[in-house]
This record gives structure tokens, sequence and C-alpha cells, in this order.
């Protein structure tokens, strides 16, 4: 898996390699950009995408005219107000429909999506032995993107599609807790469980545990009804 990394990925790797080498904790500051492009061989455009890339996933805080520090995952993910306000926005767009998505998945699915689920959630497990948040990460997408589609209703996908990159973004966050980095993989798994067993009110009850434990992951709160 990690040979098709892009260079970006691969510094971003390294760059998270690096703080726990170092011991780095929350707080502490990186080496300037010139010096971590010289380090780690890639060139600054790179450098930027793998440090922005590891700032979405709440392990890196960039503080223009200042640097790059350790962040820490346990201390509210996003960066500001605005972020975060964002952040909990998708969480309660999610959690109205994916649910939803989930039981139709568990009535409409077909052999293909079950094998294509099972995929997405070996994929993931793979990353994460790999320590690769970003395949984990697109795993995770994956198994979301094919319950949709499981789910045989277009007008959900359509409804997503314009919020795709920010359900995404938001699906990263959690990854930055490494005291629960399993997590997902063993809701998806119990998802597919009951889309396998075509039991669409347990899917969506286990749909709805994972939105919501994700956001607790991330230290993500927002409104409910």
């Amino acid at each position: 898996m990690t040979q098709n990394e892009s260079a970006p990925e691969r510094a971003a790797r390294d760059i998270r390699k690096l703080i726990k080498t170092k011991g780095l904790q929350s707080g502490d500051s990186l080496p300037s950009q010139r010096m971590l492009a010289g380090e780690l061989n890639v060139s600054r455009a790179s450098l930027r995408e793998a440090l922005a890339t590891l700032e979405a996933f709440g392990l890196v805080r960039i503080l223009a005219g200042k640097g790059v520090f350790v962040a820490d995952p346990q201390d509210g993910t996003p960066r500001d107000a605005q972020s975060t306000r964002h952040a909990a926005q998708v969480y309660q767009f999610r959690l109205a429909i994916e649910p939803y998505v989930a039981g139709l998945a568990a009535q409409a699915r077909t052999n293909l999506h079950l094998t294509a689920l099972q995929n997405s959630i070996e994929e993931m497990r793979q990353a994460l032995l790999d320590d690769n948040l970003f395949y984990a990460a697109k795993a995770d997408t994956e198994f979301h993107n094919i319950l949709l589609q499981a789910a045989d209703n277009p007008l959900f996908a359509k409804a997503m599609h314009p919020t795709a990159q920010s359900i995404h973004e938001n699906q990263m966050l959690p990854f930055a807790n490494a005291a629960a980095i399993q997590a997902p993989l063993q809701e998806h798994e119990q998802v597919l469980r009951f889309v396998r067993e075509r039991n669409p009110s347990r899917a969506r009850d286990a749909m709805h545990f994972h939105v919501l434990s994700a956001a607790t992951r991330a230290n993500i709160a927002f409104l409910r009804p």
C-alpha cells in the first residue's frame, strides 16, 4: 500500500515518525519548513501539502509567522472556532442522513456491495497496521460511499456530493486520537454485520453510534434534537 504514496503522503508519514522519535509533545515546535524540506528530501510544495494534511488530522497546528507545532488530539482537533463549528455542522448533517442510508443499504444491498464493503474494511485494517492514516481515512470514506450506492437511491449521493470534501476531512479527525485508532474499523465491522444480515434497524443504530462516537473521538460537540 505504501508503495503508491505520493511525496506529500510520504513526507507526512516521516514527520509523524520524527515527532515520535524525538519525543515531541503538544506545543513543541517542529524545525522550520526549510529545514524540514531538506531533512525529508522533499520540495517545499510537497511539505506544505503534508503539513496541511497533518493539520487536518489534528496532529499539528500551523501558526502564521510562528511556525508549526505539535497538537494534542484531545484539546479539540480543529484549530479555531470557525473550523470547530463547521466540523459540528458536518457531524449534524451526517447524523441526519447516514444512519437512514445504512438502514436502506441493509435492505437493498447486493453481494457485490458486501464484497466492496468488506474490501474497504480490509484496506483500513492494513492501513492502520502500516500506520498510514491517509489510506485509513480514504478507506473510511470509501466504506460510506459504498453504503450510499447500496442504499439504491441516487438522491442521497446527490445531496451529499456538494459536501464530499468536508465529509472526508470530517472523517479524518478521529484518526488523530491514537488511543482509539482501531475504533472506526470496529464500528464499520458492526455496520457491515447488520447490513449483511439484512437488519435495517440494527444497521441504522450501528451507524448512528458510529457517527456520534467519531465526533466524540474528535472532541466535537454538537446540538441534537
